[in-house]
């Protein structure tokens, strides 16, 4: 089973430089454009996708709508797959969070998968949840190639378990808006195909 992890184009929270996990913001029109190109790559892919899995929040939706649109799939919505809760931090500029929040970012530097955002989740959690949603869709969805709407630690989550690498290296795994990564799954057998794609079209 091939799996193509796709991560949501920009939105305007992350134009500002805002911390985004369970904020619900649209897309910019960069966002747009790098989901329809997301979208375009997709429908372009051999065999051609079989199912469609996605975020619930409105930046994965309408993401996701796009790949609908030249696919005719009509996503399926996961909570898995949502974003990180940050809690408290939710909305704050990034640049502000050593001032805000320095008992946390204390924590974070020491142990990014156990720090926990005041009344939010952390990384680890977020890892965990987003690996059994990819177990589940593989033992549910046994096809041959589904495409994945998500965010960037659910991702990165996904990615390190494919790797075998711990969370605290998630920060080795670039995964910009838009990009789309691609992994295989054959029992108990992971292999990375892909990752960070963010080419035009026309250079699949």
């Amino acid at each position: 089973m091939k799996i193509i992890l796709v991560r949501h184009g920009e939105t305007i929270a992350n134009k500002a430089q805002l911390v985004l996990g369970t904020s619900d913001v649209p897309l910019t029109e960069l966002g747009r454009n790098q989901a329809n190109t997301a979208a375009q790559k997709t429908s372009l892919m051999q065999p051609s996708p079989t199912t469609l899995f996605s975020s619930p929040y409105q930046r994965t939706k309408e993401t996701a709508g796009y790949i609908s649109n030249v696919t005719g799939l009509s996503p399926i919505f996961i909570d898995g797959l949502k974003e990180m809760d940050s809690g408290e931090m939710e909305g704050i500029k990034a640049s502000e969070m050593n001032d805000k929040y320095p008992d946390y970012m204390k924590s974070w530097r020491r142990d990014h998968s156990t720090a926990r955002p005041p009344g939010g989740e952390t990384l680890g959690e977020v890892h965990l949840r987003a690996w059994e949603s990819i177990l589940t869709i593989f033992d549910e969805y046994n096809e041959s190639l589904v495409v994945v709407v998500a965010h960037l630690f659910p991702i990165q989550g996904i990615l390190c378990n494919v790797l075998g690498i711990k969370s605290n290296n998630f920060e080795k795994l670039v995964i910009d808006l838009g990009s789309l990564s691609s992994i295989e799954i054959q029992d108990n057998s992971y292999r990375l195909i892909r990752m960070n794609d963010t080419s035009p079209v026309n250079r699949l």
